[in-house]
């Protein structure tokens, strides 16, 4: 009784959960749902697919490279479906397969044909299929192949198609489809086997699958009783090989062959359901899972599950890929990730139960942990997308595929909206739509080739204006015969106000400066109106604001408070004495950085050959031997060039040799914007001169002096090695 208590406390406790969800239809018949859902304190988030019975839409199943010894990931095997003309829906991974030589697990039949088979009858059991019957209805069971090779009078059963392993004791075909080498190399098989074994090669028809119940017509071509490394496939044919046992009674319908019948033998594949025996030659797809979650109805129990499989691999958490059918043939295909923040696996345990709530009778796992992967074409889109995000952090090469394509054709015509928009708007802010459109069957119609109409103010295309009032904002959108009312709330209030980068304000007499405000609204940045914003100034005659422009009066110290959707910042305000001049840099000390992506062949240091002030000046030596492209641009540097308030030109000391070039500097302002002033058009002249380049005291400050350089636009100079120098003293800014 305590046990059956503590059972069921667990099942409570490990499916109580917070679930949030987002469906969409992305065929029709096929709904894409999200969900984020805590089981157990532990998050995990699910991909629903779910696909009702529709004849639109059709299933097949992919090969890595279309061949049974192969891998390829997802995404390759859907890309060669598209390419074809497929319109792929959905699309996850199937099988488990050997990593060394991609050989799936299990069973898989492509277009009515067995690609490759089970390799025993307990994996068969074991590792059940997902089916596509002849009307095209989806079923879960265990199925088995059963192939014979005949002559007139003899008759020998074909255990497996295209495995090259667990051949002991019985009789194999392999076609060309085995591998891209159309070499066949038998996995480990004992000494004695070696010893034992006859190689059929049968020419005929090439046949890379194999129909169901089709009867082949095959003559024997040569006979090979040696082991060999790698058995050739031909083209036209396939091979037949008998280890152990059977290599007699393989060798024996070889003969009666020759001597019976001409040389002629027949091979034939059926398929059979294990649960009954019943003959089900007509199934179009199948592809095996890893193990049944629920059999006719039933979930299956932790003892259940670890009959087959490993107990503690039934516990571990993983990521999954389940697929189940109801009893009216719908299919439930659900992933969930691992290693993630937002989801970290599932327990089998855990897969069956989410399996049983979406109320199917018959459930299986795919391949999981690395290889779970889901394709999605979501809503309005041309072209399948990966999901999920794979637990390797990238698409891992898989054996093969599970897709749901369509043959509904996209007519073009829009009947249904699928709009995102802002989920909130500041007042006089611009938002943009995102704009999908899909017509009466769930296909993508192109919204970049369609006319769009509006019945709304202050939106155009797919951008909208707030108004400059708070409240809701509301618009009609139509295409075709679509309609879609969309209502955005539309406020005034923020969640953050920064003023002045939130850096002090320091002004000189008489200048004058624009207070720069950001809003933020959960995150982002807003423009703020100037009807929104609201000035004052604490001492009004050390300084005073008009429509966010502060002047500074005398000096002083105020207070400058800014109020703006409910927040509010206050900056202290010094005002000094203007300079007339000051010196940003007399070059006596410090390090300047000389580099250059147009020209290497220059140099600067600290020297006292030359100067106009003081000790030592800036020397450059340069020559053009290293001018590599474009103008012969040579750029000075240094990290402490600061303009502390709006200024109306710099001016420098330049000790010319005559024939240097072009003299500029690049000033970066507050606001990130970049100038670029000249100071000469031409270093003309011998000796020391002072030069002047011009600043604009509008440009919010501080500024930074980010280079200055000089170009040489004559490319007929380029290479000359007759080295120069130039020395600069007492950079200077005018205020």
């Amino acid at each position: 009784m305590f046990k059956k208590i503590c059972i069921l406390l667990t099942t409570f406790c490990l499916f109580q959960s917070v679930s949030t969800t987002q469906a969409e239809t992305i065929s029709k018949g096929v709904t894409y749902t999200t969900k984020s859902e805590t089981l157990s304190g532990t998050p995990q988030l699910f991909r629903h697919i779910t696909v009702q019975p529709d004849t639109g839409n059709y299933w097949m199943t992919t090969k890595g490279r279309d061949r049974v010894l192969a891998t390829e990931s997802l995404p390759s095997q859907v890309s060669r479906v598209t390419a074809s003309g497929g319109r792929v829906v959905t699309a996850i991974n199937a099988d488990m397969y050997r990593v060394a030589s991609g050989l799936p697990i299990g069973l898989q039949i492509q277009q009515n044909q067995v690609l490759v088979s089970h390799s025993v009858k307990d994996s068969a059991t074991k590792f059940p299929s997902f089916m596509i019957n002849g009307q095209g209805k989806p079923e879960i069971g265990s199925f088995g192949i059963i192939g014979s090779a005949t002559t007139d009078t003899k008759r020998v059963t074909i255990h497996s198609v295209n495995r090259n392993e667990n051949l002991a004791n019985r009789i194999g075909i392999f076609s060309s489809a085995h591998h891209a080498s159309k070499m066949l190399k038998l996995i480990e098989p004992s000494e004695a086997m070696k010893k034992e074994i006859a190689i059929v090669y049968l020419k005929g028809t090439a046949t890379s699958a194999f129909t169901l119940g089709k009867n082949y017509q095959w003559t024997v071509e040569s006979v090979d009783t040696t082991f060999r490394k790698e058995i050739r496939l031909p083209d036209a044919g396939v091979v037949l090989v008998g280890l152990g046992k059977q290599k007699a009674a393989l060798l024996a319908l070889v003969k009666a062959a020759e001597e019976k019948s001409n040389g002629l033998l027949s091979t034939q594949l059926n398929l059979v359901q294990l649960s009954n025996l019943q003959m089900r030659n007509d199934i179009q797809e199948a592809v095996s899972g890893y193990n049944w979650l629920i059999q006719n109805g039933v979930g299956y129990s932790l003892d259940s599950l670890a009959l087959n499989h490993d107990r503690f691999l039934m516990l571990a958490r993983k990521a999954r890929t389940l697929i189940g059918t109801t009893s009216n043939g719908t299919v439930q295909i659900i992933t969930v990730d691992q290693a993630r923040l937002d989801s970290k696996g599932i327990t089998m345990l855990e897969a069956v139960e989410q399996m049983k709530r979406l109320g199917v009778t018959s459930a299986l796992a795919f391949d999981g942990g690395g290889s779970t992967e889901i394709m999605v074409r979501r809503a309005g889109e041309f072209l399948p997308k990966t999901a999920n995000v794979p637990a390797d952090g990238r698409s891992r090469s898989i054996t093969n595929g599970l897709i749901l394509a369509t043959h509904y054709v996209p007519s073009n015509v829009a009947t249904t909206i699928l709009l995102t928009a802002p989920k909130e708007l500041y007042v006089g802010e611009k938002g943009g739509f995102g704009l999908k459109l899909t017509d009466a069957n769930g296909q993508p119609v192109d919204a970049t080739k369609k006319s769009i109409i509006w019945k709304g103010t202050g939106v155009k295309g797919l951008q909208v204006t707030a108004p400059l009032t708070p409240g809701k904002w509301t618009g009609t959108m139509q295409v075709d015969r679509a309609k879609r009312t969309v209502s955005i709330p539309v406020t005034n209030r923020l969640t953050g106000l920064t003023v002045n980068g939130g850096r002090p304000i320091l002004l000189k007499v008489g200048q004058r400066l624009a207070i720069s405000s950001e809003g933020w609204l959960n995150g982002r940045r807003v423009v703020i109106p100037a009807s929104q914003l609201n000035y004052q100034v604490a001492n009004g005659a050390t300084a005073s604001i008009t429509k966010g422009n502060i002047l500074a009066k005398k000096i002083g110290k105020t207070e400058l408070t800014v109020s703006s959707g409910g927040k509010t910042v206050r900056l202290p305000v010094t005002v000094s004495a203007m300079k007339k001049e000051e010196v940003i840099d007399s070059f006596e000390q410090g390090v300047y950085e000389a580099k250059s992506p147009y020209v290497s062949s220059y140099a600067v240091r600290l020297s006292s050959l030359q100067k106009s002030s003081g000790k030592q000046s800036l020397e450059m030596t340069y020559d053009y031997s290293g001018w590599k492209k474009q103008n012969g641009a040579m750029y000075i540097k240094k990290a402490s060039w600061i303009i502390p308030s709006p200024a109306r030109a710099l001016t420098m000391d330049v000790y010319g040799d005559g024939r240097a070039p072009w003299l500029r500097s690049e000033v970066k302002d507050a606001a990130g914007n970049r100038h670029v002033v000249d100071f000469v058009k031409k270093v003309d002249w011998k000796g020391f001169k002072t030069v002047q380049a011009t600043l604009d005291p509008t440009w919010p400050t501080p500024l930074k002096i980010e280079s200055l350089y000089f170009v040489e636009t004559d490319t007929s100079k380029k290479g000359t090695t007759i080295k120069s120098k130039v020395y600069l003293d007492q950079l200077k800014v005018l205020y």
